[in-house]
């Protein structure tokens, strides 16, 4: 029986064995018919059926690289990178022969700004083939990129050394070239590339480019029609004519231009599209409508220049027509980058402008070199207040579409805002320029030069404006404060009545309208009474509340501006300024608690008011509450790390400690005086601070600075008197203390009495 069983074993065995060589066998056939038979597809252009034949080979074997290699090399020339990417990466992985899936993973590592990953894939490949032509030209654009145009430029000669009749090469080598200000061999460098095929559009193109770029239009026109007549039948030569006209401010002539492009090739969708986006920029909204929808009746697919017609209604205000655009196209395609930037736009319609940023950003991810969601990214970055952010934005905006005349106006308008009026003024020229039509631009650049006390040309512009835009309350405003700075009261003062009866809730023209009756001799209750019969036109205006609380105030009448305060309060609860003015009135008063709890409103408003932990920190200190008053400064501290009068505040406090941390009271005391150095109580405080720490000439110094700056301020003479004691100068010390006491009395003055009879005495 045992024997009969190890034979059964024996037989199942080589059973066994055999089926899985055979199956293996059977695999490994399989996964070449199915490649083959893609191979065979790719012949006759059938793609779908070849994409089908790969991947039943890679489910056979998911370790299948050439297989793999292909699906890429199908999925990148149908357009879908990220598959091709996913493919030839693995592909790369599995073969580390295959350099070419290395070349093009580093290709897509790079579009994607992963330089570090792009370099390392190139280094790979070059360790294997030093003198591979791809791998250098890649090295090149890579350093180039970097700005390592020294390098860049040995790659590429190396890469030409390899291959000499490449026309591709020189065309990188020209931008190397450019980049380092070598005009005429970059010049040289493009030539030779058209030389070598002169039936390539990207060579006239690139040549066209750089004689743009240098503003040499003769040679650009030159150039195109070369292109136009060695490639009869491309629209490119035209539309690039159309784009040096629109430079040149020739509108006409590029309408001819684009019209010929349009005569060459009549069904290009395309070419419908760019014309749509012409006629944008031409103010012609109703033909660059017909030319989107036309676009889209000759397109394949036509979702793409519907997501385009939904950017061009969201841009003319048609928001309804975009939403319901926008919806179409995302339903068909939720990947479509310009309805996602569509999509962003209405974003920022609706105030959500983080969502907005993250959707802008993934976007730049796939496409860093679009114009547009640099500037949407601008404007989110502007709305989050974050100026810094949103001027790098826009500038990167107009550095990839110099043409843009939405992103220039916007920097303009950042300018004015941050008080840079000479860039202010050039940016909202060139919008101009770009786009005449642009009343936000011609509003920025008025502005600028009023900003800049050039009065004349301001009330020239704004009389412009006014003509053209009649009964707009901001260039009347504006056109007030040209008059105003041109001393001319009367005109001011008409502009600013025209303003008042078109918006009877103007508070910064009637503010206006104040002081030039103040300044005619208008008496105080006369000026109330004025703000009482503006304020019965607009009764719920928290502004002209606030106005006539202020006069109240000035009046010497604290009760009536505390009642109207608390109307404004009512009104507009998160104004700031009526809870800071009724507390300061209450602390005026002695009405401490009422004062703390004003501060404290304002903080429930407005958690990051300096002014009102000041406020508080005053208070605290004057009820003798000094750990309060350190809470209120340091508080202050931890919005503003900077902030001078809190960090003085709290140096002094500290300094008067039983036990003081004279170190941290000097780091604040410094801090105080690098941002205000000319401020006497700042230094003052930091003389103290040495003082205590035994420094008595550092002391010395700083007191002798603060007596020089405010010599009839007697403490500060005091404190120098101390600190020349301190250093062993009796007699220097005993004259300035002399000095002190024949001026007006101080807090000090008993202490520095005794003082100075016990050094008299020693």
């Amino acid at each position: 029986m045992k024997s009969n069983r190890l034979s059964f074993l024996a037989v199942f065995s080589s059973f066994l064995l055999c089926s899985m060589l055979l199956t293996g066998c059977s695999g490994e056939k399989n996964k070449e018919e199915h490649y083959q038979k893609a191979m065979s597809y790719l012949q006759e252009h059938k793609d779908k059926e070849a994409i089908i034949e790969l991947r039943n080979a890679i489910q056979i074997d998911p370790k299948y690289a050439q297989a793999r290699y292909q699906l890429g090399l199908l999925h990148l020339k149908n357009g879908d990178a990220s598959q091709a990417f996913d493919e030839l990466q693995r592909a790369a992985t599995l073969d580390p022969q295959n350099l070419d899936a290395r070349i093009k993973t580093a290709e897509f590592y790079m579009l994607g700004q992963k330089k570090d990953e792009a370099r390392s894939e190139i280094e790979k490949v070059l360790k294997q083939a030093p003198d591979n032509k791809d791998a250098l030209a890649l090295l090149a654009n890579l350093d180039l990129i970097d700005g390592k145009a020294d390098s860049a430029l040995a790659a590429i000669d190396k890469a030409i050394v390899v291959s000499a009749k490449e026309d591709r090469l020189y065309l990188i080598k020209g931008r190397i070239l450019s980049s380092k200000g070598q005009f005429a061999e970059a010049e040289q460098a493009f030539n030779k590339a058209l030389e070598l095929d002169g039936k390539k559009i990207i060579n006239f193109t690139s040549l066209t480019s750089f004689y743009v770029e240098r503003k040499e239009f003769d040679k650009a026109r030159a150039t195109l029609d070369k292109m136009a007549a060695a490639l009869p039948d491309s629209p490119q030569p035209y539309l690039q004519m159309a784009s040096i006209d629109l430079l040149e401010n020739n509108v006409d002539k590029a309408e001819q231009h684009l019209q010929q492009a349009l005569k060459i090739d009549p069904k290009n969708s395309k070419l419908k599209a760019a014309a749509a986006d012409f006629y944008v920029k031409k103010g012609s909204p109703d033909q660059a409508e017909q030319m989107y929808k036309e676009a889209i009746a000759s397109a394949d697919k036509p979702e793409e220049f519907e997501a385009q017609l939904a950017n061009f209604y969201f841009d003319c205000g048609k928001r309804d027509q975009a939403k319901e655009l926008l919806e179409k196209v995302l339903k068909a395609n939720d990947k479509n980058a310009t309805a996602t930037l569509v999509k962003a736009k209405f974003l920022l319609l609706d105030g959500k402008n983080q969502d907005a940023l993250d959707v802008v950003t993934n976007l730049i991810r796939n496409y860093p070199k679009w114009g547009e969601l640099y500037f949407v990214k601008g404007v989110a970055h502007g709305n989050l207040k974050d100026m810094k952010l949103a001027k790098e934005a826009l500038l990167e905006a107009v550095r990839l579409s110099p043409g843009f005349a939405k992103a220039h106006s916007m920097l303009a308008l950042l300018a004015l805002q941050g008080g840079e009026f000479d860039t202010a003024k050039k940016e909202a020229s060139t919008s101009l320029k770009i786009n005449p039509r642009d009343f936000q631009a011609a509003m920025t650049l008025a502005k600028a030069v009023l900003f800049s006390k050039e009065f004349d040309s301001a009330e020239k512009m704004f009389t412009e404006l006014n003509t053209k835009v009649p009964d707009n309350v901001e260039v009347l405003g504006s056109l007030g404060l040209a008059y105003m700075g041109l001393r001319q009261e009367a005109k001011a003062k008409q502009a600013f009545d025209k303003v008042m009866a078109l918006q009877p809730d103007n508070v910064n023209a009637f503010a206006f309208l104040l002081q030039i009756a103040q300044k005619q001799g208008t008496k105080q209750e006369e000026l109330i009474k004025m703000a009482e019969a503006q304020l019965a036109k607009a009764p719920k205006s928290g502004g002209l509340h606030l106005l006539l609380a202020n006069l109240h105030l000035q009046a010497n009448q604290p009760d009536k501006a505390l009642e109207l305060y608390k109307k404004v309060q009512e009104l507009e609860p998160n104004n700031p300024q009526s809870y800071a003015m009724s507390a300061m009135i209450f602390a005026r008063q002695g009405k401490t608690d009422q004062a703390i709890a004003g501060f404290k409103d304002l903080l429930a408003k407005q958690p990051k008011s300096l002014g009102a932990y000041m406020g508080l920190g005053s208070l605290y200190e004057q009820s003798g509450k000094g750990d309060l008053a350190k809470e209120a400064y340091t508080k202050a501290l931890a919005i503003k790390p900077d902030f001078a009068p809190a960090a003085n505040n709290l140096a002094w406090m500290i300094t008067e400690d039983k036990d003081p941390d004279l170190g941290e009271a000097l780091r604040l005391a410094m801090i105080a005086k690098q941002q205000q150095p000319d401020d006497v109580h700042i230094i003052d405080t930091l003389g103290w601070v040495h003082y205590k720490r035994g420094s008595f000439s550092l002391a010395r110094n700083e007191f002798t600075q603060a007596v020089q700056k405010q010599d009839n301020m007697p403490v500060l003479r005091y404190h120098l008197a101390l600190a020349l004691y301190g250093e062993g100068k009796k007699q220097e010390a005993i004259k300035e203390m002399e000095k002190t006491l024949a001026q007006q009395p101080f807090k000090e003055k008993d202490e520095a009495e005794a003082t100075l009879k016990k050094w008299r005495s020693e």
